[in-house]
């Protein structure tokens, strides 16, 4: 399959148009929630540390979530095929619904990390089922449509989180950044139980213990702790160790082995693979749009996790004032995945979308690289509205693709190897722009008596937020 393969092919339209918009609000209601706890303690941050005296290990609140929402994606999509769609949503849901309401009750570090890995595995199966389910339910002809509503959402959830983490934060403290997810959820799970159409997964003549034999559990637990051994020294950078420490190079090279015992279980010996090799197969435009997936979230989470530091600890702002100067990116990433999900299903290309998403993103980038304690807001806006063209045009429309490259069989596999890419692109991003941090900022920070310690073996987004916190 190349580009001029037509999007625009026969299948079956399960759901009347009327049902379909019963149904994808609440799809819709879960992604917005999803995001919105990704993003609404971003703004909370220093906060927190300074509540539970965290210091140089801060980063593993956002450490802890990301290695478990990405160790989850490459098994996630296998087990809905096997359990059942909405099953697997309400358990996702439920999941982070929890694990919020135990962040918001910590009173240690350690539970924290723990309840925030813990939310970090019904976030991360949210996202790759949300796509899922939406493939399920449309045509091809209809999909880059409700993919490109999906991306308002998203959008959404984005912009809203950070403003209200802010707000809660300085109203009522940071533990209502958690709290206000939980009445969320429920409503969520209320609203999908509801409308959600009887349907019958491939498996549901087994009974519970004959689909868990299903489930490929030696490659489950080779990927889930392969992907964990790698994640933890690349997110936490050289923040506690050092890249050349034993203990870091061990973890790498477990983890890495880890990889290759699941890949050969996978391609050769499992029944019902996680990851089947003819994911690999389908053609090279196909190939490439999976593994595009790592660039984009590489840039993707880098912005969202470096925009707010800079906003508040370079720039003075405060949580509110600094998740409302995000809210262009997120106008415009929502106006233009609205967008290209119309223009996608009108013209049934997508590769046009793509590329423009990249040049505005190379332009974003550009603009960036004057940043500086002083930078005129207009010029923060500006790259803001490039970097939301560029996410409109990037994150629904690869997955178009790839839906449209690949066979109705493999939609759940593929979707979370996609959706694994992109969260370890986005590991590996946010790592290595935090390791030009300090070069491009300790002056300005300084400069505004955030005074932070200039220590290469301690965490930079730790002593960016010990500094907000002793200044206020």
């Amino acid at each position: 399959m190349d580009e001029s393969t037509p999007l625009l092919q026969h299948q079956p339209h399960h759901l009347s148009q009327r049902r379909l918009l019963i149904i994808f609000p609440a799809l819709a209601l879960i992604h917005f929630i999803s995001f919105l706890d990704q993003t609404a303690i971003s703004t909370s941050l220093p906060a927190i540390a300074a509540s539970l005296d965290i210091g140089a290990s801060i980063s593993w609140v956002g450490a802890s979530f990301l290695v478990t929402s990405t160790s989850i994606q490459l098994i996630n999509g296998r087990l809905s095929d096997i359990f059942g769609r909405k099953a697997s949503l309400v358990a996702a849901i439920s999941i982070m619904g929890v694990a919020n309401l135990l962040c918001g009750l910590s009173t240690t570090p350690v539970e924290l990390f723990a309840a925030r890995a813990l939310a970090g595995f019904g976030a991360g199966a949210i996202n790759a089922l949300v796509q899922i389910a939406i493939a399920d339910i449309t045509t091809l002809e209809q999909r880059g449509y409700y993919f490109g509503i999906m991306g308002i959402a998203v959008a959404l959830g984005n912009g809203l989180g950070p403003v209200i983490g802010g707000l809660l934060t300085q109203a009522v403290g940071w533990r209502w950044a958690f709290w206000f997810v939980c009445p969320l959820c429920i409503v969520a799970i209320l609203y999908l139980v509801s409308v959600w159409p009887v349907s019958r997964p491939v498996s549901s003549e087994y009974r519970i213990w004959d689909k868990l034999k299903l489930v490929d559990w030696a490659g489950a637990l080779a990927s889930l702790f392969g992907i964990a051994l790698l994640l933890v020294p690349i997110s936490r950078g050289s923040s506690t160790q050092s890249w050349s420490s034993p203990m870091t190079i061990a973890m790498l090279i477990a983890g890495g082995v880890l990889l290759g015992v699941f890949l050969a279980i996978e391609f050769r010996f499992a029944k019902l693979p996680l990851l089947p090799a003819r994911l690999f197969r389908y053609g090279r435009s196909t190939n490439i749009l999976i593994f595009a997936n790592i660039l984009i979230g590489w840039i993707f989470w880098g912005n969202m996790f470096v925009l707010p530091l800079y906003l508040q600890n370079v720039r003075g702002l405060s949580p509110a004032q600094a998740g409302a100067l995000m809210l262009p990116m997120v106008i415009t990433h929502g106006l233009t995945s609205g967008l290209t999900g119309i223009l996608i299903s009108l013209t049934g290309r997508y590769k046009p979308i793509i590329v423009a998403g990249a040049v505005c993103w190379v332009l974003a980038a550009i603009t960036k690289t004057n940043y500086h304690q002083t930078t005129p807001v207009w010029e923060i806006i500006v790259a803001g509205v490039f970097d939301g063209v560029s996410v409109g045009c990037s994150l629904q429309p690869v997955l178009v693709g790839l839906f449209a490259g690949s066979d109705a069989q493999d939609r759940a596999v593929l979707t979370g190897l996609r959706n694994f890419l992109r969260d370890f692109g986005g590991a590996t991003g946010t790592t290595s722009t935090l390791w030009r941090y300090p070069r491009q900022f300790a002056i300005q920070s300084i400069e505004v008596d955030i005074q932070p310690r200039v220590d290469s073996e301690t965490s930079i987004i730790s002593l960016r937020i010990e500094g907000l916190g002793s200044k206020r």
